[in-house]
């Protein structure tokens, strides 16, 4: 009996993405980056992805937008 190798399914952009922008405000927010370098990193990747293409341009700005203005409170 041999057993087929599959290759496990790529994560989800969108989880990944939010995870990313929650990491970098807490990094913004303990100093370890400043905001541009924080938001440049997170546009990059939304753009690279293909999730500005998939969500568009304004909910990834939404979603950045949560993730720090969580932080800044």
């Amino acid at each position: 009996m041999t057993v087929s190798a599959r290759a496990s399914p790529s994560p989800d952009r969108l989880a990944v993405f939010r995870a990313r922008a929650e990491a970098r405000a807490l990094l913004f927010a303990a100093g370890e980056l400043d905001l541009h370098d924080a938001v440049d990193g997170l546009q990059s990747y939304a753009e690279t992805s293909g999730l500005v293409r998939e969500i568009g341009q304004d909910e990834v700005q939404r979603i950045m937008a949560q993730a720090f203005g969580v932080v800044r409170c």
